[in-house]
């Protein structure tokens, strides 16, 4: 039979209407249940066997660990990621190729240094020079400091002449003089040789850290300055997950917080926790980043692989859950389940139970009032019985 009302409110997409309509219709449910339950408790009374007895399965509700999850795409980076530029302008020679794995601090190419190695071994030479020259001059005035010394002994004893004590004291005076110049030259040109030996390094380009070759930019034989990119070197050892959450979660994801990583391109899944919460809100997107470090897999994972990231924002290990398809809602809005009661053998009662919902995960409903572990709920079956209705259990 045609329901007239129900075709004209779907013909007028009218929503409010419909849902108000199918309000209408649980609340008639219900109360039919509720005369249905009273007819099998009279009947049960005057002791007629309710022949309708429905077969159901059930399960003995135990505590057990809930989980909550944030479900959001994020993608793969890498730490070190960065393009090597050389600090000294000249002809390159890279003594690396594509693919290559380095070490951190490994020569990966040179650029010639113009002759500045032989600028550093002058530089060297003038710094032995003037070192074999003070070394001289340290002897001298030690000798002119014994001399004087000397005589001022024996002119404070009124021994030899004024005239002695005077020149002997000018020789120490100026051979110390001589001494202080020529340490100030070792020192000038000790400074003009590191000076020349911190460009000579320059010339060496080295790994800044351990990786890979990803790319090689500049060849052999081109002329190079800073900032030219020679190569592109990536380390695949610590990789890590960027996501953007919605500010709404802001409260429920902190610093340690679990997270499980999911790569569709490698069907594979990795446990880790978020390393960075981001301090930013993007005004456009209403979303702060998080940081989550994974393991490079021994080279497997890539960067720039999509994501999936699950964030455990709320765990429960001592809940009382149960799937989401057992629970009902009535005409006020109130959840129930149905519970057997009076158990014996296959033979029970069911009864209904208003419960409280708390989180809800993908397929369980974590019930925080209404259930407790010893329970024992209907499942399969539970959706057309009554309150009070004989059941069998299979």
């Amino acid at each position: 039979m045609k329901d007239e009302r129900l075709e004209t409110l779907i013909k007028n997409k009218d929503v409010k209407g419909l849902q108000a309509y199918r309000d209408r219709q649980k609340f008639k449910m219900d109360s039919l249940n509720q005369v249905m339950g009273q007819i099998d408790a009279g009947l049960n009374t005057l002791g007629v066997s309710d022949e309708a007895s429905g077969f159901v399965q059930v399960r003995k509700l135990e505590l057990s660990n809930f989980v909550h999850s944030i479900e959001i795409q994020g993608n793969v980076t890498t730490d070190q990621d960065v393009m090597v530029q050389p600090q000294f302008a000249g002809t390159l020679s890279l003594f690396v190729k594509k693919g290559q794995r380095v070490a951190r601090g490994q020569v990966i190419g040179r650029v010639a240094d113009g002759g500045l190695r032989d600028q550093y071994q002058q530089a060297l030479i003038s710094v032995s020079t003037i070192k074999a020259q003070l070394g001289a001059a340290q002897s001298n005035a030690n000798l002119a400091r014994i001399a004087y010394e000397k005589q001022a002994s024996l002119w404070k004893q009124k021994i030899g002449s004024e005239f002695q004590y005077l020149q002997s004291k000018t020789n120490y005076e100026a051979a110390q003089r001589q001494v202080a110049g020529l340490q100030s030259q070792v020192s000038a040109t000790q400074k003009a040789a590191d000076a020349v030996r911190a460009n000579l390094a320059k010339t060496a380009i080295v790994a800044p850290f351990s990786g890979v070759v990803d790319d090689v930019i500049t060849q052999n034989g081109q002329v190079v300055s800073p900032g030219t990119n020679i190569i592109k070197l990536i380390s695949l050892g610590t990789m890590r997950v960027e996501a953007n959450v919605p500010e709404t979660y802001l409260a429920k994801v902190r610093q340690g917080t679990a997270v499980k990583i999911f790569l569709p391109t490698l069907n594979k899944t990795l446990n880790s926790s978020i390393r960075l919460v981001g301090n930013y809100i993007d005004p456009a997107t209403r979303t702060f980043k998080i940081e989550v470090p994974i393991s490079g897999e021994g080279g497997v994972v890539k960067p720039n692989l999509l994501a999936q990231v699950q964030i455990q924002d709320y765990v429960n290990p001592n809940a009382v859950q149960v799937p989401a398809q057992y629970v009902y809602e009535d005409a006020a809005k109130r959840n129930y389940v149905f519970v057997a009661v009076n158990v014996n053998g296959q033979n029970a009662v069911a009864k209904k139970v208003y419960v409280n919902e708390g989180e809800k995960s993908e397929n369980s409903v974590e019930i925080t009032t209404g259930l407790k572990a010893g329970d024992i709920i209907i499942l399969d079956g539970s959706k057309n019985l009554t309150d009070g209705q004989k059941i069998k259990i299979q």
